[in-house]
């Protein structure tokens, strides 16, 4: 199973949608700032069985989306936020892998900062995909996570 992972678009989804044409994932996980872009992808692939999983940002005010959420997929666990409720900034990850250790999940995915962000610390792996449209201290990316047989994998991707 392969999951692409996006993080603050902030309106800019040309990169979004090219990545889903090349690599025909089987789901897409949006970690925040702009829920309207989650929108306008659940309408272009509304002809498709791909899930788009999302939470939203600080900057999103629409309340159909949670601040996070816990979802298993392929046998994985993980937890998503936007982060900025569990303190992330920087090259910091925060409280992430306490609220996914509280929750029972082997990872933890979050954006906000628009940097990104992969460690393992304890038993928790750490993503952040950084940002497809207005990353800080490097190019676009996104994270392209792949789950086989319970386990998981998760690679940064750039554009």
């Amino acid at each position: 199973m392969k999951i692409l992972v996006f993080s603050d678009s902030h309106g800019r989804t040309v990169d979004i949608y090219d990545a889903i044409e090349r690599e025909t994932p089987d789901g897409v996980i949006h970690l925040g700032d702009y829920t309207e872009d989650v929108r306008e992808l659940r309408r272009a692939y509304a002809y498709s069985s791909m899930p788009i999983y999302a939470v939203r940002g600080n900057n999103d005010f629409d309340s159909d989306f949670p601040m996070f959420i816990v979802i298993t997929l392929g046998g994985v666990k993980m937890y998503l936020s936007h982060g900025h409720r569990e303190r992330v900034y920087g090259m910091s990850s925060g409280v992430m892998a306490n609220r996914a250790r509280e929750n029972g999940c082997a990872l933890a995915m979050f954006g906000h900062t628009h940097r990104l962000f992969l460690e393992q610390i304890d038993d928790i792996m750490v993503f952040n995909p950084g940002s497809i449209s207005l990353p800080r201290g490097g190019k676009k990316s996104y994270g392209r996570l792949t789950i086989e047989d319970g386990g998981f994998t998760i690679e940064p991707m750039f554009v």
